[in-house]
């Protein structure tokens, strides 16, 4: 994924003034990139505390630095398609809570719930820009309600598993099915929603924020920041409903596309979008196999096909032998 993402960025380079994109980023303000870096680190901080909140109401309660690690861990697998890999987090709860992983599933697609209906709110300034993305948004934003509201219906849940209790196979997994009900019913309730979704706010609206001081630094002013927050907003949302691994390829080229009909050279446009997604994306990604590194009996057993599987026992004694997790509770 980072060849192809590397790729990419040489891509929108050659299809622009090559010589402009490399002065662009050769003569970035270091500072204002080091801000981007911040910002980045602190959503995944933010992230790190809506986890162990959501965590704490099933009753798992973690540490900060547990759940710093957990949510690191998930970034670690952003690249992954449609960000599959973030089972990672839930393993993770599980080895040091004994949350189960049904539960912990559920709770990352809370968390999916939550962001994308903070990006849908950022990125409605972006609309103005692009045109004609009404419908697109009202389309996008009904079936986010209707995934809300079923799968928080009890009812249907009810209705589901009945139907499940008469197949064999899925009776087998009855308690499972049952656990994952019971956590989408409390993480899309009306306040644990609405706290979810300030808190993805929060994070977008600051890296929206970053990104809008970026276009600043390369010189164009003419989108004022709210703006900057949608267009940044809208561009991952694009990539998000992608599925492709990181968004890479349509994030970028939604991103761009957007600066360059906001009145933004192409070559600075160019050099606004390889700046950024280094800075967000990449650069979480390099502290998630950080903290992973941290960890390297169980990074080991990660590359050995086992993160997922079972063997609970013997990684959680694995986790104990390396140090596991014994931070203190802030």
């Amino acid at each position: 994924m980072a060849l192809a993402s590397a790729l990419l960025f040489a891509a929108l380079a050659a299809l622009t003034e090559t010589v402009a994109v490399i002065d662009a980023l050769r003569t970035f303000p270091v500072h204002v990139f080091v801000v981007l870096l911040l910002a980045t680190t602190a959503g995944i901080g933010v992230r790190a505390v809506r986890w162990r909140r959501l965590m704490g109401l099933l009753g798992f309660p973690v540490s900060f630095a547990q759940a710093l690690h957990m949510q690191l861990a998930g970034q670690a697998a952003a690249v992954t398609p449609g960000r599959v890999g973030e089972v990672l987090k839930p393993w993770f709860a599980r080895e040091v809570a004994e949350m189960p992983f049904s539960r912990g599933v559920a709770l990352v697609f809370v968390e999916r719930i939550a962001d994308l209906v903070a990006v849908c709110l950022l990125g409605l300034g972006a609309l103005s820009i692009v045109g004609g993305g009404w419908v697109t948004l009202i389309a996008l934003a009904s079936a986010l309600a209707a995934v809300v509201v079923g799968a928080r219906s009890g009812r249907l849940h009810a209705f589901g598993l009945a139907l499940a209790s008469r197949h064999r196979l899925l009776r087998d997994h009855q308690v499972s099915m049952e656990r994952v009900a019971e956590t989408l019913r409390m993480g899309l309730s009306g306040p644990v929603l609405a706290r979810s979704v300030a808190a993805a706010v929060l994070v977008w609206g600051v890296e929206g924020l970053a990104f809008a001081w970026c276009l600043y630094a390369l010189g164009f002013t003419t989108l004022l920041a709210p703006a900057a927050v949608s267009v940044h907003a809208l561009s991952v949302l694009a990539g998000a409903l992608s599925f492709l691994p990181g968004g890479i390829g349509l994030t970028e080229a939604t991103m761009a596309g957007m600066l360059v009909g906001a009145g933004m050279a192409t070559a600075a446009a160019s050099a606004a979008t390889i700046i950024v997604r280094v800075a967000t994306l990449w650069w979480g990604v390099a502290l998630g196999w950080a903290a992973l590194a941290s960890r390297p009996r169980l990074l080991r057993q990660l590359f050995a096909g086992g993160a997922v599987g079972g063997g609970d026992q013997a990684s959680r004694a694995d986790m104990e032998r390396s140090g596991g997790y014994n931070g203190a509770d802030d």
